[in-house]
């Protein structure tokens, strides 16, 4: 599929660090995006996730990417260098084929395959990060990968080692009693991933490996959600201060200009929604004892009470 389609278009998307330009559709009702709805739904209907993805399948989120690693010591945090665009379509086609006639036998044809993956592409090489095609079948190119990866890990002799992908990030864990792990153990790790994910014409972003001790550290950082150890031993999930915080005083700001900001009220209940399927309960908790006078000041027991009624 080239470029020049007429149901394709390029835009340019500001991220935290940089503009990435994004390939997809000139509306939400083309012909291609129609096309590629159909294709999105038979993949979901005929493909079982590997159970190590947390990223693009359905009831997996962030909150289960790092939940999953609650109660380990020692974290390794590895990311996937351009990973959509490196994606090689012959290897993504013949893992295709394989998954789909898993379990319902001769149900596609390997030139099928290729002509879906054609399809659902704009070169020879890569998947468009604005398709609804790629996170599925970036979950297919590595479902083999998370498999082979935990054995290599399991075989290395580490305590309780969990290991969970969120599309292009790895986070690998395990227990140690010690302050101090075996010194090589990162680098170890490093260079199994990187020798694994080779096979698949892809490499690890080396600046962004980092590791963490739980000995030495009261908190990890996990695809944006932070497990805490507070001050009585308990561990937890929470997505830190600085965010509970915005939305603090987003909400009294919004509450107290009388002002219909409908786009400000929806990201607030958005962030809120977000704290909430982190944390669950008691995200107030966080909060100063003048921050909580001044929500019971404004005539409400919660700042929760007080954004539902925005």
């Amino acid at each position: 599929m080239k470029l020049q389609h007429p149901d394709l278009v390029v835009r340019h998307i500001k991220t935290k660090n940089k503009i990435r330009k994004i390939v997809t559709y000139s509306s939400a009702d083309c012909d291609l995006r129609k096309k590629h709805e159909l294709f999105q739904r038979f993949l979901a209907d005929n493909f079982v996730p590997s159970i190590f993805s947390k990223g693009y399948v359905k009831k997996r989120s962030i909150y289960h990417n790092a939940i999953a690693h609650l109660y380990n010591e020692y974290f390794i945090m590895l990311d996937i260098k351009n990973y959509f665009p490196h994606i090689c379509h012959k290897q993504l086609s013949d893992k295709l084929f394989y998954e789909l006639n898993k379990l319902t036998p001769n149900q596609i044809s390997k030139l099928e395959c290729k002509e879906l993956i054609d399809s659902c592409s704009v070169n020879s090489r890569g998947l468009p990060l604005g398709f609804v095609t790629s996170p599925i079948l970036s979950n297919i190119y590595l479902k083999e990968f998370d498999g082979i990866l935990y054995g290599k890990l399991r075989s290395l002799g580490l305590a309780n080692p969990i290991y969970t992908r969120y599309v292009d990030d790895l986070v690998i864990s395990f227990k140690t009693t010690a302050v101090q792990t075996q010194p090589d153990i990162d680098k170890n790790i490093q260079e199994i991933a990187s020798e694994l994910l080779a096979r698949y014409g892809l490499q690890l972003n080396k600046h962004k490996s980092r590791s963490y001790n739980m000995h030495t550290s009261n908190h990890v950082r996990i695809t944006g959600v932070n497990i805490v150890i507070d001050s009585t031993g308990r561990r937890h999930l929470s997505v830190g201060r600085s965010i509970k915080n915005t939305l603090y005083w987003d909400a009294i700001h919004c509450f107290e200009s009388n002002k219909q900001d409908t786009e400000l009220v929806q990201k607030i209940k958005g962030m809120q929604s977000f704290v909430l399927s982190i944390e669950k309960c008691g995200y107030e908790d966080c909060f100063s004892e003048n921050m909580i006078k001044k929500v019971h000041t404004l005539g409400f027991d919660s700042l929760k009470q007080l954004i539902d009624i925005l």
